[in-house]
Order: structure tokens, then C-alpha cells, then sequence
């Protein structure tokens, strides 16, 4: 599903009594999602993202501007009519229902449109199926499941789903014909033959009503026509989506059990699979791994981009973390103050940025920041001219944006000089932290190789061309120089 954003702005209204203006959150957006893209929304807070979210799923309405899935314009479309599933920061779990009951509850009350199928007969060749090809591993799992040497009919029906990826019922029906206990052959042939003719009887009930069925086992009229109904899904029908998102997100083994019993982790793959199970058009997360501590984030952020890709449903992915934005991320807008900055895949922008605002905001550690001037053809930092260039040939202040990794030792030819305060080697890298008088906020982070000989100091350093960039002082835009 390919999403248009089309000039949407979102104005709250101020108090003109209290002489309070507009709040302007989102300003003139336009952005498109690709069809089964991943898009990270990423900047600061109270950039104007998760409003951009909100508007998409339908919960705020924009006061200018278009929205629309595929050909559909959804600008007005109701959250429900939308077709999204939506994952909020908190998660929004049930405590007291059991993580099943939390997953399926999307599911309670809808209604589908759909052919009318004699999921009967579906339901019995299935059975019929297992037992003839599966019958010996079924009874294997029956009796691997014991509980104080008893078996456990619960953790027979739980491994019979997660083996044959078949709904509950039809596992604990499975259990029930007792193939485990004896005379298995016997006990087989019977329960097939008592299919079969459930099957039989079926058929001939429907051709009594005058109703033939297709390959598909859906029902044909007089004319040979399919019949559609609207209905609620069944238990079944719930059941095997359940169980179908459940393994997808990797919670299936914790479907029993309420969400307090979980980690956050898996808490949040709960809030996923709720989201997911309705087979929405478009996945929408707000900010989902702020929660979590910084091992359970990276491995959380993992999942999701294997879960988008294995679904490849469209995603909306909002954050103010550039490392989780960068690393899962087809595509990514970097906003601040409402308005969309730039746009475009993570690395292009973090290679090009095209303002001082994303050339900071992107990259850990943030990208090193000097006073500049560019003057005689040349770009200096004080008095060290770091670059020629003929494309400026008037005086100009400047802001020189170099990335930590930008830097390479040269303290014979070198063209800036830093000096060296720490050095610290963390594996196959070094990070020196440094100063310079022109550097603007904070110290001075270099990383380079560790096997690299670095003294405490003054060195000079070479840059490497695609790792620096410059920008105009007064209005922060991207130079070319």
C-alpha cells in the first residue's frame, strides 16, 4: 500500500483573549511511502512526528492538506475504516487478559466480507491428512508431554499447534481420539472412515438445498455462482490468526500467560502482533523502544524489521533515535519544527546532509563543528587552510561540519591541527578526544584505527573529502565549495 502525504499542516488553535497564537505542529508536508517500505519518522521532540503519525492513522485530522492510501483518499476516513494497526509507545496491553486474549481482541467483533465455504469439510480433511501421513509423530508429541509422569493434554494441544501450525480445536480433537493410548491402526481407520462420512453427509444435505461445492469448497448457487455473506470470523478462524501472528512475532510459547509475566521485549512483540493480526494495509509505531533498556532495543528493533519484511506491509516507523531510525529504515525524514528537513535513505542522508540541523542530528557521536572561513580560493579553519576551492571566491564565514571517522593521522603534511587531551581504544577503534579553539559545543571526538600510533598533544590531521562538509554561518544551509 503506497502512502501519499500531500501538504498536510495541523494547526491547534491558540486563545486570541489570552493573546496566545496557532500552534503550528506539522507544516506543508509532502512525503510518499513506497509500497512495503519501512519510513522513519526522526527528529527532536516536539518536532511534529508523532502528530504526522497521528494524522495518517485517522486519531487527528489535518486542517490542510491530502492523504491517501494508494487511490483512495483517506484525509477524512475514520481510524477503523482505515485499515492500519497501530502501536503505541506504552504497548496498551490488557493486564488482565492472557496475551492470546490480548492478541485476538481486535478480532471479537469484526466482520468480514467474504464467499460462504463449508469450512467443515476443510476442517475434516485436514484432520484426515494428519492422520495419515502424521500418526506416529502425533502420538510421539502425545506422550513427550508429561506433567508428573501424567500426560498433559495442555502441552499436547500447545506443541500439536506449534508442530502442524493447526488451530486448537483441531488439536485437541486430535488428542482426543486417544491414537496414543491403543491399537492405533484401529483407532485411526475409524476416526477417517467417521470423517469421511461426516463429509458424505454434508455433500447431500447440500444438494438437497441445491447448492453444489467449487475445488475451494465454496458454496455455488443454481447458476454456479460463489455466495457472498458478511459475518463475524469464527473461533476457528480467530484461533489460526492468533496463532498465525503469534509465531510470526515469536510469542507463540507465551500465549498463555498475562502480559506482567513478560519482559519488555516481549511485551512489545504482544503490542506488534495486536497490531498485525487484523492484517492491516499500514503498520503505524510510535516511538515502540522507549521503553526498553538498550540491549532489549537493539534486539526489539531487529524483529520489527524482520517482521516488516516478512509481512511486507507498508510501515511508519516514528523516533527520535537517529541509530534506530539509520538501522532499520528503507527510507527516512528528518523534521524539526513541523516542517520535513530532508528526506531520503538513511546513509544518502547521512552522507549529504543538507543543513547544518541534520548533519548534527545524524551520527554517534555527533559530527565535530568548527568555525570556518572561506577565503583566496580557500577553505580555512583559523589559520589553516583545509581545502582549496574555486567554486567561492569571496569572503565568507562558514561552519565546517567534519564526521569523527573523517579523520586520518598525518602529523607531517597534515592540514589541521587538534590537540589530543585522551585516548581511548574500545576493540579495532580508537577515540581521541581533542580541542581546538574554533570548535563550537564541547569537545573534539576522532576515531580512528587503534593500531594507529597516536600521542598526547598537538598532531595534525589529513581529512578524508566525502566525511566533512561546509555550511553559510547565517542561514545553516549546505555549501558547495
Amino acid at each position: 500500500m503506497e502512502i501519499k502525504l500531500k501538504h498536510i499542516t495541523k494547526a491547534f488553535p491558540g486563545d486570541p483573549k489570552k493573546n496566545i497564537p496557532d500552534t503550528i505542529a506539522v507544516k506543508d508536508v509532502s512525503v510518499i511511502i513506497k509500497d512495503g517500505e519501512l519510513l522513519g519518522l526522526l527528529g527532536p521532540s516536539g518536532c511534529g512526528k508523532s502528530t504526522t503519525l497521528y494524522m495518517v492513522s485517522g486519531l487527528k485530522t489535518p486542517t490542510e492538506g491530502e492523504i491517501w492510501f494508494g487511490n483512495e483518499n483517506v484525509t477524512h476516513l475514520s481510524p477503523e475504516k482505515r485499515g492500519i494497526g497501530l502501536v503505541f509507545q506504552n504497548y496498551a496491553l490488557y493486564p488482565h487478559m492472557s496475551v492470546y486474549n490480548n492478541v485476538k481482541y481486535p478480532l471479537s467483533n469484526l466482520k468480514i466480507i467474504t464467499t460462504k465455504k463449508e469450512n467443515s469439510i476443510l476442517y475434516n480433511n485436514k484432520i484426515i491428512e494428519l492422520l495419515k501421513n502424521h500418526a506416529d509423530e502425533i502420538v510421539e508429541i502425545i506422550l513427550s508431554s508429561s506433567y508428573k509422569n501424567r500426560i498433559s493434554k495442555d502441552e499436547s494441544v500447545r506443541k500439536l499447534v506449534y508442530r502442524f501450525h493447526i488451530v486448537t480445536s483441531m488439536a485437541t480433537k486430535l488428542f482426543n481420539m486417544g491414537i496414543h493410548l491403543k491399537n492405533k491402526d484401529e483407532v485411526i481407520l475409524f476416526n477417517i472412515k467417521k470423517l469421511e462420512q461426516s463429509n458424505q453427509k454434508i455433500l447431500n444435505r447440500l444438494n438437497k438445498l441445491g447448492f453444489k461445492l467449487n475445488d475451494n469448497f465454496e458454496w455455488l448457487d443454481k447458476e454456479g455462482q460463489t455466495i457472498k455473506i458478511k459475518r463475524k470470523l469464527t473461533k476457528d478462524e480467530i484461533d489460526d490468526l492468533v496463532q498465525d501472528v503469534a509465531r510470526l512475532v515469536q510469542i507463540d510459547e507465551y500465549l498463555a500467560r498475562r502480559p506482567n509475566e513478560l519482559s519488555g521485549g516481549q511485551q512489545q512483540r504482544v503490542a506488534i502482533a495486536r497490531a498485525l493480526v487484523k492484517k492491516p494495509k499500514v503498520l503505524l509505531l510510535d516511538e515502540p523502544l522507549s521503553n526498553l533498556d538498550a540491549r532489549l532495543r537493539i534486539q526489539t528493533r531487529e524483529e520489527i524489521k524482520r517482521i516488516q519484511k516478512a509481512t511486507g506491509i507498508t510501515t511508519i516507523f516514528v523516533t527520535h533515535d537517529q541509530e534506530e531510525a539509520m538501522s532499520i529504515c528503507d527510507e527516512i525524514v528528518v523534521m524539526k519544527d513541523g516542517v520535513a528537513i530532508q528526506v531520503g535513505k538513511p546513509q544518502e542522508v547521512y552522507n549529504n546532509p543538507i543543513n547544518l540541523f541534520v548533519a548534527k542530528f545524524l551520527g554517534t557521536p555527533v559530527v565535530n563543528v568548527f568555525k570556518g572561513n572561506i577565503n583566496d580560493n580557500g577553505l580555512f579553519i583559523g589559520e589553516e587552510k583545509i581545502l582549496n576551492s574555486k567554486k567561492i571566491n569571496v569572503f565568507k564565514d562558514t561552519y565546517v561540519a567534519i564526521r569523527p571517522e573523517g579523520f586520518k593521522l598525518n602529523n607531517t603534511y597534515g592540514v589541521l591541527t587538534l590537540d589530543v587531551k585522551e585516548i581511548i581504544t574500545m576493540g579495532k577503534d580508537k577515540t581521541l578526544i581533542c580541542e581546538h579553539p574554533l570548535k563550537i559545543e564541547g569537545s573534539i571526538k576522532v576515531i580512528i584505527d587503534s593500531d594507529i600510533d597516536v600521542k598526547i598533544g598537538p598532531n595534525k590531521f589529513d581529512l578524508k573529502e566525502n566525511k566533512f562538509y561546509v555550511f553559510d554561518k547565517d542561514r545553516e544551509s549546505r555549501l558547495e565549495i
